[in-house]
């Protein structure tokens, strides 16, 4: 069995005078101490860095131990990153094989080359999942909406479901729904913990049973969940043609007050667009680490002259990695909802957890006292 990969940092190598462009070239260099017969990739958090798919940006070949890639970036842009090769089977992990947290750099204002030495890489075997499914769950495959590329729909019902056929139920709806029920679909191995976390308050008699429909993401991701054009078809598709196929096919409740959406992320974003587009139809939005500014996109301004909605609005943030860099935004938002006429801790609701960063893991920490908000 090969062993895990192993990375040695070199550092940081400034090199050469501040550009006099908007951007600056990041440079990676990577070193292997064995020549291996796939190529190597680097994945990230970036659309040049492919989004997270482990396959999408080939490191250029030097030679059998030398891989490089280089790409212009503006100044003060957190990355993080990875590398594979071509597939999550065969990614960084530590030397012991625990695999490694994200590498990330915010980019200085000069020429920048990242220097490593890829040591060992993994076996190939699947990647080590944490927990389980919960409960009974049905998968909707292919769920088509005109205008967006079709996706798979999960749906997680109640302990008393199938005890009372006269009982009807709240409903959560929930983007990227691959990570938030089964470890075995999550992009990292690690989910929400939904099922769990939802199963166990009940049988406390802390929430209501609760019916949770998860939407997976495609490779248009940053559209659909975006002020885009796709953006607006997708939003439409959750508040319209998903709630109506949920309420049509399931024992809903398909009232403004027993219905809620969360995400996280880009998720956050979109959940927060949906209920304030939809306000009529959603009680309210649950927005983990929401990308409301990023970069040169800046939501709250596009909302700048509406009106307060009547919802609850739960936005939450950590204090690491990519949760920094959205805090702007976060804070930015809060002060706009407050002048419009939100009153924290009343109709809205706002935590930040500084040691938390921005991980599935986190955000199941923080998904019961958000989930208990609003049932």
């Amino acid at each position: 069995m090969k062993n895990l990969l192993f990375i040695t940092f070199f550092g940081l190598l400034l090199m050469g005078c501040k550009n006099t462009s908007d951007k600056v070239t990041v440079t990676w260099n990577i070193q292997l101490n064995h020549p291996i017969e796939k190529e190597v990739y680097i994945v990230g958090n970036q659309d040049f860095l492919g989004y997270w798919n482990p396959n999408q940006v080939k490191m250029k070949k030097v030679n059998e131990l030398n891989w490089t890639f280089s790409h212009e970036v503006e100044p003060q842009k957190l990355l993080e990153f990875k590398f594979t090769q071509g597939d999550w089977k065969y990614q960084a992990a530590s030397k012991n094989g625990i695999e490694r947290n994200n590498d990330e750099f915010l980019v200085p204002e000069k020429d920048t080359t990242f220097h490593l030495v890829i040591e060992k890489w993994t076996d190939g075997e699947e990647k080590n999942t944490q927990g389980q499914i919960t409960g009974e769950v049905r998968y909707h495959k292919n769920f088509h909406i005109d205008g967006i590329l079709d996706r798979d729909i999960i749906v997680w019902l109640p302990p008393s479901y199938h005890k009372n056929n006269n009982k009807r139920y709240p409903v959560l709806y929930m983007h990227d729904g691959q990570n938030i029920i089964d470890p075995k679909t999550s992009s990292f191995g690690v989910d929400w913990q939904v099922d769990e976390t939802v199963d166990s308050l009940i049988k406390k008699d802390l929430l209501k049973e609760i019916i949770i429909v998860g939407s997976y993401c495609t490779s248009d991701r940053t559209e659909d969940y975006g002020d885009t054009s796709k953006g607006r078809i997708y939003r439409k598709s959750i508040a319209i043609d998903l709630k109506n196929f949920i309420d049509n096919n399931y024992r809903t409740k398909p009232e403004k007050e027993n219905t809620v959406v969360a995400g996280s992320s880009m998720g956050g974003l979109v959940s927060f667009m949906i209920v304030w587009e939809y306000p009529d139809l959603f009680k309210g939005a649950i927005c983990m680490s929401p990308a409301f500014k990023y970069e040169d996109f800046d939501f709250i301004e596009s909302i700048r002259k509406d009106n307060k909605r009547e919802i609850l609005l739960y936005i939450d943030n950590g204090g690491k990695q990519v949760d920094r860099v959205l805090q702007e935004g976060v804070d930015k938002m809060s002060t706009f909802l407050k002048e419009i006429g939100f009153k924290e801790n009343k109709d809205l609701h706002i935590i930040i957890e500084k040691s938390a960063g921005h991980s599935e893991s986190d955000w199941a920490k923080r998904f019961p006292y958000a989930i208990s908000l609003f049932f």
